[in-house]
């Protein structure tokens, strides 16, 4: 019986990790509003609207296993590789601004983060963007957050980066750090620091601080800390975890 059950989790490990290692495959995206879709026809992304309407295409560059973003009006698409594979990423392409089907502007990876080992590597593939994609001032930009707290806004009639933004509070005494560290019932503790995004290199990589945010157990985050109190913004706080090029 113990033999029948050791041979069961195995099989079942091998099946979830096959599944893991299937990347994502979307042949079509829709505009929030649902009034246009964009969909894969014989290596082309044709737009059209709600009646079917033709309005432009696009050249597909392996764009089924990325999110593809389509702007309420049908203007502009915006394509991100938010679980690229891993080879060579920082040369990689990682975004495209599209306007009535011209691309305006790409990106590298490397041009997105300030280094590329503040990622995470999961089955499905690399992440380095907090999903927070969205048109924003009237469909006149288009923004988004990297695993670095740096919120990128791009005209989206130049495809260029307008502003690179850090979180509310952020100055040059702040420390963004990726880090372990067990909590009691006090709201002091010290953190083990394995990955530094932003700030002064700590003694022993270690820092105490002050936080309100967690209960008692070990912990293993990035926060951001100013003065010794841990200020992570809730958009941030706890949705990432850092898995590479990490201080042991």
């Amino acid at each position: 019986m113990f033999r029948q059950i050791f041979i069961l989790l195995i099989g079942l490990f091998f099946i979830f990790d096959c599944f893991g290692e299937v990347p994502r495959f979307e042949t079509k995206f829709e505009s929030l509003n649902g009034e246009y879709s964009i969909q894969l026809h014989n290596k082309k992304w044709i737009l059209t609207n709600r009646k079917g309407g033709f309005k432009y295409c696009i050249k597909d560059k392996g764009f089924t296993s990325m999110t593809v973003l389509v702007s309420d009006n049908g203007q502009n698409v915006v394509v991100i590789d938010d679980c690229m594979r891993d080879r060579n990423i920082g040369e990689n392409t990682a975004l495209w601004i599209f306007k009535k089907g011209k691309l305006l502007k790409s990106y590298k990876l490397s041009e997105l983060l300030n280094d590329t080992c503040n990622i995470s590597r999961t089955f499905e593939g690399i992440m380095w963007t907090y999903e927070d994609y969205g048109f924003t001032d009237k469909e006149s930009h288009f923004s988004f957050s990297t695993y670095e707290l740096s919120e990128f806004i791009f005209d989206l009639t130049t495809g260029k980066i307008v502003q690179i933004k850090k979180p509310e509070g952020y100055d040059s005494n702040c420390l963004i750090v990726f880090g372990e560290f067990r909590k009691g019932d006090e709201n002091r503790a010290t953190m083990k620091i394995l990955k530094y995004i932003s700030g002064k290199t700590q003694e022993n990589n270690k820092i105490t601080f002050n936080t309100e945010r967690y209960g008692a157990g070990l912990w293993r985050l990035l926060l951001m800390i100013k003065n010794g109190v841990d200020i992570t913004p809730d958009k941030y706080r706890g949705n990432l975890f850092l898995n590479s090029c990490l201080i042991e």
